[in-house]
């Protein structure tokens, strides 16, 4: 599947860029890494992504050990990169990076 990012600017909004899963599970962990914990709203706000498919996103990586929630209290959940997810981010990005050198094949 393949998601949609809205542009922040609204003349460029009928210019959508795609993101792959991937992508965008990159991303999150990217957000995290930069910037710290961060509530369901922060990340949704930085990622431009819907709750629902945000959560989607959070319901893939938290199992893998990649993300953790942490609750400070019942109404405050923070999201959290965790050591294996840095360590993820470390592999991966250089090798899509090196990836994207390679001109693509044409037909």
């Amino acid at each position: 599947m393949v998601y949609t990012k809205r542009l922040q600017n609204p003349q460029k909004r009928k210019f959508m860029v795609r993101r792959s899963k991937l992508e965008v599970n990159l991303e999150i962990l990217k957000i995290l890494a930069s910037q710290g914990p961060m509530e369901l709203t922060q990340l949704m706000n930085k990622t431009d992504l819907s709750q629902s498919v945000l959560k989607q996103h959070l319901d893939f990586l938290i199992p893998q050990n990649l993300v953790e929630e942490q609750s400070l209290d019942k109404d405050e959940t923070f999201y959290v990169i965790t050591e294996r997810g840095l360590k993820v981010l470390k592999v991966i990005v250089p090798i899509i990076e090196e990836a994207r050198k390679i001109p693509a094949l044409l037909h």
